[in-house]
């Protein structure tokens, strides 16, 4: 995967290994305009988060748990991808906390943020 941040963002780099670490591989790509980035890739308004990751057509944004990511990317929903905004305590990079309550959302192919649940 592909995976923009702003060049002083730590929490992207912990997610990066994070995600190394479940598999993925993972290039760096550092910009102070992510937000053209999400625009491209389609990640709406309010759905943004501090990276967004690029994989087999979807855009990922945000801290993305990896197993929730695995299920998605073998489901192949006909959708622009996953966030989880907000950069939430918790989540991988961000405390890696495994009891946190991460509210992670499907983007479908119309824009709309859906609640993406939990397996």
């Amino acid at each position: 995967m592909t995976l923009y941040k702003d060049p002083v963002c730590g929490c992207c780099e912990a997610h990066a290994e994070y995600l190394r670490e479940n598999g993925y591989e993972v290039e760096i790509i550092e910009t102070y305009d992510l937000a053209t980035v999400n625009r491209e890739a389609g990640i709406p308004l309010g759905q943004q988060g501090c990276h967004t990751a690029l994989i087999d057509g979807y855009a990922i944004s945000d801290h993305v748990p990896a197993d929730t990511l695995s299920r998605f990317l073998s489901e192949k929903p006909k959708a622009i991808g996953l966030s989880l905004p907000g950069m939430r305590m918790g989540a991988p990079g961000m405390g890696d906390d495994p009891e946190a309550e991460l509210d992670v959302v499907m983007i479908d192919a119309n824009g709309t943020a859906l609640p993406y649940p939990a397996e």
